[in-house]
């Protein structure tokens, strides 16, 4: 009969007592893997033939990048175990960095040995320099004196110009070559150096091992599970949203980007998917008094505050545990048959648990991995401000489902079949009511057009009057195109006065609207029209505004 145990380790263990034997598993293997929005919780399993007494198990090639405090150690088997302790070993590679930095080490003796010799040259051969420089003045004096006592053959002075020129010119060509080499061997020593001091820099290369002390009172084989958290991965919620007009309805597909930058590959493993909010901290933040004071210059409020803000700060250092882990949106519609996940409820959080097991490379790829689908009566209806925008905006009133949970992300929209654009889903918490957006519908026409503007501001014999009074006249249009029975919420804001010397008159308006002041906003007017296939409505309305010739009113068309 196989028994199960686990244990969960916060702290690192040693061990107190002589272990009979060390026992290095080499296969053990990732099995399962549970995706957070940020972080990821392996769970690693070797198979075990176990003899009777103390033993240590040595998982080794774990990746640096662990959170030592989450290990969680388990175990079942035909063996009778008792887990005493576990811990992370870490030891710190020497050999690969000594290896590199001897080379560098090396090909700097070299270069410096280089620069050495390229200076002594360059020294003997400005002594060179010198001493034809010596010759050159010497034959510039005497020369002259042995024309007056004798006339030297051309033959002799042609070899004494030659002779110099000959050895000036050498002696220039070799002192520009080894300046140039000084120069790039300097530059090469230069970039050897930096590279020495980068290496010198890094922390040492660690290997990792999991090391799990436990005692068999009786021998058998035992399945050893270690769980740990790291922080090379993640996942976000990515939406396909499907209208389908003729069955009133929205199909809604939850994918989940995963992506893997661990270190491991994950090799078909049972993957889940988890909306716990890892990187939120557990602890309600402290509740302190709420002062107020009297206003107070900027340095003496900071000078007052200080300490305070200095207590803050060491509470939420304390406090607060960020993980790393950052991910972009990313992805295309991608239309196919699924394979959901089944989810289950843990706390503060779901889990959804991936019906297949998955392989994902670690690297820069994004795999996308369907979540969950679930099918939403609607009601559609479409909202419309044609003063802004001249399209209608598809919406529908809907349900969650009581088992899904969904995060804030994009939405890929399709209507009838065709992608139409991309929205947003906010936080949906499961059974909770709310809109889903579902974009333009050029199908649907919207049209405002101001049909009239007369200005009415003489009197008789052309004197201007002391005001000006502006009338307008608008039309509003409503087409429908499409096969189907529509409603269209249509807003129009008419102008609200806020000074008493403009005077807004509103005048006739063909159809009465459902709202004025909708929700509260002065002069927002809402009209819910229904239309049958092909049908066109149309709004006609009209407004004046009156005031004083001096006033210039902002916004008026």
């Amino acid at each position: 009969m196989k028994k199960t145990i686990s244990v969960f380790v916060f702290t690192i263990m040693f061990p107190v007592f002589v272990f009979a034997q060390d026992l290095a598993v080499a296969d053990s293997r990732i099995n399962q893997v549970t995706v957070y929005t940020q972080g990821a919780l392996i769970s690693r399993s070797a198979a075990l033939k176990l003899s009777e007494g103390a033993q240590r198990v040595v998982l080794p090639e774990i990746i640096p990048q662990v959170d030592e405090n989450s290990l969680r150690v388990s175990g079942e088997g035909s063996a009778q175990v008792k887990i005493l302790g576990a811990y992370f070993k870490k030891e710190f590679l020497k050999e690969s960095a000594d290896t590199k930095v001897k080379e560098l080490q090396d090909k700097i003796q070299e270069l410096q040995d280089q620069i050495r010799r390229f200076n002594d040259t360059r020294l003997v051969l400005q002594d060179k320099k010198s001493f034809l420089d010596s010759l050159r003045l010497f034959s510039q004096g005497q020369l002259p004196k042995d024309l007056v006592t004798k006339v030297p053959s051309f033959q002799e002075l042609e070899d004494t110009l030659k002779f110099l020129d000959v050895r000036l010119r050498d002696n220039y060509k070799e002192t520009v070559d080894v300046e140039l080499s000084l120069r790039e061997a300097q530059k090469n020593l230069d970039v050897l150096n930096r590279e020495l001091n980068d290496i010198a820099g890094e922390g040492q290369k660690q290997k990792v091992s999991i090391v799990v002390d436990l005692e068999a009172e009786k021998p058998g084989d035992f399945t050893l599970t270690v769980a740990y958290r790291i922080s090379g991965a993640g996942w976000y919620p990515l939406y396909d949203a499907r209208a389908d007009f003729e069955k009133s309805q929205v199909d809604l597909i939850s994918f989940g980007m995963v992506k893997q930058f661990s270190g491991d590959d994950w090799d078909n493993v049972k993957m889940q998917l988890s909306t716990a909010p890892v990187n939120i901290s557990a602890f309600m933040p402290e509740v302190t008094p709420w002062f107020i004071r009297p206003f107070a210059p900027r340095m003496e409020r900071l000078r007052a505050s200080s300490d305070s803000v200095r207590f803050g700060m060491m509470q939420n250092s304390a406090m607060s545990e960020r993980p790393e882990g950052e991910f972009k949106s990313l992805g295309a519609p991608s239309p196919a048959q699924y394979s959901f996940t089944e989810s289950e409820e843990k706390g503060v959080a779901l889990v959804y648990k991936l019906a297949h097991p998955q392989s994902l490379k670690s690297g820069a790829a994004e795999y996308k991995l369907p979540v969950a689908a679930q099918t939403l009566k609607s009601n559609f209806e479409y909202s419309a401000y044609p003063r802004l925008s001249p399209y209608a905006y598809l919406l529908s009133r809907v349900t969650n489902a009581k088992d899904q949970q969904l995060l804030s992300g994009a939405v890929n929209i399709f209507l009838e079949g065709d992608f139409v654009g991309q929205g947003k889903i906010k936080n949906v918490g499961p059974g909770e009511e709310f809109n889903l957006y579902l974009g333009v519908d050029e199908n649907v026409k919207i049209q405002r057009q101001q049909m009239e503007k007369k200005t009415d501001d003489v009197i008789i014999a052309n004197i201007p009057s002391p005001s000006r009074k502006v009338t307008y006249k608008f039309k509003l249009s409503v087409e429908n195109y499409k096969n189907s029975r529509i409603k269209v919420n249509l807003f129009e804001a008419m102008p609200v006065s806020e000074n008493e010397k403009i005077k807004v008159s509103l005048g006739n308006v063909s159809l009465a609207p459902k709202d004025k002041d909708w929700k509260n906003k002065k002069g927002v007017w809402r009209w819910e029209i229904e239309l049958e296939p092909k049908a066109k409505q149309e709004i006609f309305y009209s407004y004046s505004v009156e005031c004083p010739r001096e006033i210039n009113i902002e916004g008026l068309e």
